[in-house]
């Protein structure tokens, strides 16, 4: 009803033909942190349209906070298949969940073919959540 578009960018996407923006020390090794192509996307947004925006780097609040203990047992559990791989002499390849269950996928299986959300299915597009319902047969909340 506001007649709003939202923009969302990866902190490490850069310009055609620019770089990724970086700031701060580098670690020990050798890499800075990612962040600021939203602010300089919004200014140029707005240079080329006129139109005020409002830049907000979201960061944690996308990410929803704090970890909970689900969140940390996923990490956990995909840091170690990811080391049991290597000790295995696997590469190219990236861990996974399909169909609640963890496994190892091609690492270009991210970029190949179409990948679809059930919007209408997951979520509650007015409160912008997540629908926690028709759960039975569902793995963990990770489906």
């Amino acid at each position: 009803p506001s007649n709003y578009a939202m923009v969302v960018i990866s902190e490490g996407a850069s310009m055609l033909g620019g770089q990724v923006v970086e700031y701060g020390q580098e670690d020990a090794y050798g890499h800075k942190k990612l962040g600021g192509i939203g602010q300089i996307t919004g200014e140029a947004l707005q240079k080329l349209t006129g139109i005020d925006i409002v830049h907000q780097q979201i960061a944690y609040l996308m990410r929803a906070g704090a970890p909970d203990s689900l969140d940390r047992m996923v990490a956990i559990s995909y840091a170690n298949l990811a080391v049991d791989q290597l000790l295995q002499g696997h590469s190219g390849r990236m861990v996974a969940l399909q169909n609640g269950q963890y496994t190892t996928v091609p690492v270009d299986t991210c970029t190949q073919g179409l990948k679809r959300v059930d919007v209408d299915e997951l979520y509650d597009i007015e409160e912008y959540r997540p629908k926690v319902r028709h759960v039975l047969s569902k793995p963990m909340f990770l489906y």
